[in-house]
This record gives C-alpha cells, structure tokens and sequence, in this order.
C-alpha cells in the first residue's frame, strides 16, 4: 500500500491543478466544478480585473480608559493581506479579511452620500467594524471605543499620502 501514496498524491496535486486552471475561467464547467466545491479549495485568481484595486484600508482603533484618557491610535489587524508565504495556496482567514474590506468599502461608500451620523451608525457596515473593534483585546481598561479608517494608496500611486476618511464615535464598552 505504501508504494501507492506517491502516485495517488501526484494524481490528486495534479487534479488540483487542472481544475484550478479551467475554473480561472466564467464557463458552465467552472460553475459546475465551483458548486461541489464546499471546501472552497479550488482558488480563482482575477488579474486582469475590470477595476484593479489602487487603494488600501487601515482599520485603526483607540479606547478611552477609566480614567477619560485617550489611547493611541492603533491598526487593527484584518483589512490587509498578511503577507505569510502559506497564504498563496491555503488562507483560512481570506473570508473574514474580505468582511472587512468590505465593510470598508460600505461604510465609506455609504458616508460619501451624505447621511447624519446618526444614521450611519445604524447602519450593517458601521457595526460590524465597531463589533470588530470592540472585540480586539485591550491591555487597559477600555470605558469607551473608537474606530477610524484610513486610506493608503498602493505602492504604483508613490507620492499620495495616507488620508483620514472616516472617524467613528465614541461608543462604551460593555
């Protein structure tokens, strides 16, 4: 039996592999492929998307101790690829990332058209980043929280400073 696991693993990586190619394609055999695909395992690479990507989001974050004093800003992790080798073939933490992003992209899209604040943080977006934020560990007391977003245009746009986009409120902790 031990003399069979070479050629069974090289059948299975190359299985892997053909399948990854034709699901980089929008056909009717990718989609079916892509529906028995329960483990998300096949990977679908979009280089040469329609609007490539120029910026990134940095979620910060701050709390406001027992004391009324405010903590430095600090970036919380999740909006940005890690940057881990592994990541390229198996990233279990993708999904969750891409939450965040786009919850980024909402919370922005929605403040640009002009809502009170009032309504935006009742808005899905503005709660699932303050959920995120609040959740973070702390290393003081926190009484109170607060998020920000942060633009940072990528390495091909040199010279564009990062930009404050969006502060949140303060919101207590429970």
């Amino acid at each position: 039996m031990p003399e069979l696991a070479g050629p069974v693993y090289a059948a299975a990586c190359a299985l892997w592999i053909a399948l990854t190619m034709v699901c980089q394609t929008r056909s009717r055999v990718a989609a079916k492929i892509r529906r028995y695909d329960f483990l998300a395992m096949i990977p679908r690479w979009t280089f040469f998307a329609p609007t490539p990507g120029t910026q990134d989001f940095v979620l910060l974050r701050r709390y406001r101790t027992s004391d009324g004093r405010l903590t430095r800003w600090r970036e919380t992790g999740g909006t940005a690829a890690a940057g881990r080798p592994l990541y390229a073939v198996w990233n279990p933490a993708r999904r969750h990332t891409k939450a965040l992003l786009d919850a980024c992209q909402s919370l922005l899209e929605l403040a640009s058209q002009g809502p009170r604040p009032a309504e935006i943080e009742l808005t899905a977006p503005y709660l699932a980043l303050l959920a995120h934020v609040s959740a973070q560990p702390c290393s003081e007391e926190p009484h109170a929280t607060q998020f920000a977003l942060v633009i940072r245009k990528s390495s091909a746009f040199e010279g564009a400073a990062p930009a404050v986009a969006f502060v949140s409120s303060l919101h207590a902790v429970d």
